[in-house]
């Protein structure tokens, strides 16, 4: 037994100063699709320069990126695809030598990534607060593209409380409903895609939420009760100014109809004998007499002289009358006596039936 102890204690000091110590808590660090090898020093390295070689392996072999740097970490985001599997190996040198390779296990970075938390800004209006929910950028793709099933895990509560509401939303716009006006809102975001992977959740962002516009039922019904109000008043008001209107027109300009008995005395035929008589009867010739209108002259001097300035045409109208100008003059006169005794009768008829008038009126009165 303690032989054995000692050669293993020898065989470990030949090891340890033949060769040169591996790199030490090598690690994968992944963020938004990117895929980076960090590991330490080995122990006990203080003041000797290491240099580092980190590989690779996809399908076959192992392919060098990272080739005797002095830094501490690879990145190997340019040289994998999202959706493959690789193992990472990386080993110390120093003068020449090298430690053994220290190996991490198949690994797939759409599995591992951390997704950061998405940005989110809030607005509010009307009495309510709307999310906007900005993804995160990522260093290979984007996250529609990569993930199919994409959900966002919204958290709101009032500012001070531990009471806290859940929103699962597909869109990345969303408004919160059932808030109180002018009170203090906080909302946290996080991201969740298929495979029951979710992304880191965001800081807590508050915002004081605006008055509500919203009208309240009551007024709203308020406001229909009174519209049909009025218009029930203004069907009615309009009714009658038609109805008194047409009974206006109808006072003033009536239609004057006649008797049914009557109608139907002028639509049958005539049966007197006389009005038969009168309608079968031929049309009596129409007799009638030329007068001549003889001025009044009682001048007969005047009367041959006129009669002389007229000429032929006025003996004609005298000599209707008679063919010897003596007697036309008698004539003329008796003309003249009959047309003043008839004016005066004519003025002591009107004179009488006035004076009648003016009694009956005095009458009436």
């Amino acid at each position: 037994m303690i032989l054995t102890l000692l050669v293993l204690m020898l065989s470990s000091c030949v090891s340890t100063e033949g060769q040169v110590p591996s790199p030490e808590n090598v690690r994968i660090v992944s963020h938004n699709m990117g895929l980076v090898l960090e590991w330490d020093p080995p122990q006990n390295s203080t003041g000797k320069d290491f240099t580092y070689t980190a590989e690779y392996k996809g399908w076959s072999s192992f392919e060098s990126v990272c080739l005797n740097e002095s830094s501490r970490r690879c990145d190997f985001t340019s040289e994998i695809s999202v959706f493959g599997a690789y193992e990472f190996r990386v080993r110390a040198e120093l003068e020449g030598k090298s430690s053994d390779w220290i190996k991490t296990d198949t690994v797939a970075l759409d599995e591992i990534t951390l997704i950061s938390a998405p940005d989110v800004m809030l607005e509010s209006t009307r009495g309510g607060v709307e999310v906007d929910i900005t993804d995160p950028v990522l260093r290979k793709g984007d996250l529609k593209s990569l993930y199919h099933l994409i959900s966002y895990h919204i958290h709101y509560w009032i500012e001070g409380e531990m009471k806290k509401e859940e929103l699962k939303t597909e869109q990345s716009r969303v408004m919160l409903p059932n808030l109180t006006p002018r009170v203090r809102y906080c909302v946290q975001v996080k991201i969740a895609v298929s495979g029951n992977k979710t992304s880191l959740p965001g800081n807590a962002t508050c915002i004081l939420n605006t008055e509500s516009e919203d009208v309240p039922p009551w007024l709203i019904v308020s406001v229909l009760l009174a519209s049909f109000a009025v218009v029930l008043v203004s069907v009615v008001l309009i009714f009658f100014a038609v109805w008194y209107t047409y009974r206006g027109i109808r006072f003033l300009c009536p239609q004057a109809k006649l008797p049914e008995h009557i109608k139907q005395y002028l639509s049958e035929r005539p049966k007197s004998s006389e009005l038969l008589a009168m309608q079968n009867s031929p049309q009596p010739e129409e007799r009638y007499h030329e007068v001549s209108i003889i001025p009044c002259l009682k001048d007969p001097t005047a009367s041959q002289d006129l009669q002389k300035t007229q000429g032929s045409k006025h003996t004609q109208l005298y000599a209707n009358i008679s063919s010897k100008p003596e007697e036309a003059l008698n004539q003329e006169e008796k003309l003249c006596d009959h047309k003043q005794r008839t004016d005066n009768e004519n003025t002591e008829r009107n004179a009488a039936l006035s004076g009648c008038r003016d009694g009956e009126m005095e009458l009436l009165l």
